[in-house]
């Protein structure tokens, strides 16, 4: 039995393709998948009320926090905002539940950056309002899918 060396093969089709007048037609690639560019928000919502001792965050918060951080696993973080919203105190000593300090602020972005956001990508978008009635702390991280 005859089998042609790669060489063999390869002079034979150049040959077939000469006689033939041309090429030999290839396939073209069929086009990759297109990565998804829409912006995926995950958004968690913490009353004022337990979420802070002193100026760092409670358990509770921890956790709520740590649910938003695990629903938004997947996604490249575009922006992560830190929102307050209602009647918070921003002169307060940081004892009071609606008082909302610095400190408080920071522990917020420390534990989104210990667990993997950048911290160039956090930011703090004030929307304190006198109408609503409960002060809350809503935390959004946006991104789209994580291509690897």
């Amino acid at each position: 039995m005859f089998r042609p060396s790669i060489a063999t093969t390869f002079l034979l089709i150049s040959a077939a393709a000469q006689a033939a007048g041309g090429e030999i037609p290839v396939k073209p690639l069929q086009p990759a998948p297109a990565a998804s560019s829409a912006f995926t928000p995950r958004t968690s919502s913490l009353p004022a009320k337990g979420l802070f001792n002193g100026d760092q965050l409670t358990d509770s918060a921890r956790q709520k926090l740590t649910d938003l951080i695990l629903d938004a696993i997947g996604l490249q973080v575009d922006v992560a905002l830190i929102v307050p919203t209602g009647p918070w105190n921003l002169d307060g000593s940081g004892k009071d539940e609606r008082d909302l300090t610095p400190a408080r602020l920071e522990s917020v972005k420390r534990f989104l950056t210990q667990r993997g956001v950048a911290p160039h990508r956090i930011y703090v978008e004030s929307r304190i309002d006198a109408k609503v009635k409960e002060p809350r702390l809503d935390v959004q991280i946006v991104g789209r899918p994580a291509v690897d």
